[in-house]
């Protein structure tokens, strides 16, 4: 018996861990049944709102920077967000930046991404008053 591609294998666990701590935000969390579409994660949040997530893995470079994905125009269309995911700590980011231990990290990518705002962290798009009722 063959074993599992492992970038297959890690995908499916960046996906369960952002699924895990999207859920431990209060968050409804749904998967597509179809492997290769647009979205890996639909989310609603305690506030209501649906949320599409491609969840990558937190791939890093030589000097420990974090590599940038980028989304498809599909992708962008629906109002995806990547939701990266460090298979090591268990964090979730909306960014690769917030990973980053280099100080000036976010405002390069707010100044190249943003126009020199400040990029939105996935806390203000989760922030709850209350976990959803049944």
């Amino acid at each position: 018996m063959k074993k599992p591609n492992y970038r297959n294998v890690e995908g499916k666990r960046c996906e369960i861990i952002a699924v895990d701590w999207l859920l431990s935000q209060g968050c409804y969390t749904y998967t597509p049944t179809m492997e290769q579409g647009p979205v890996d994660i639909v989310a609603i949040s305690p506030k209501g709102e649906c949320l599409f997530f491609d969840v990558k893995k937190a791939s890093r470079r030589e000097d420990g920077s974090i590599i940038s994905r980028t989304l498809k125009d599909k992708q962008k269309r629906l109002g995806v967000r990547l939701l990266y995911v460090d298979v090591e700590t268990k964090e979730c980011h909306l960014y690769p930046h917030q990973f980053c231990p280099f100080p000036n990290s976010a405002t390069n990518a707010g100044n190249r991404q943003f126009n020199g705002a400040k990029p939105e962290a996935i806390s203000s798009l989760l922030r709850q008053e209350s976990p959803p009722q049944d």
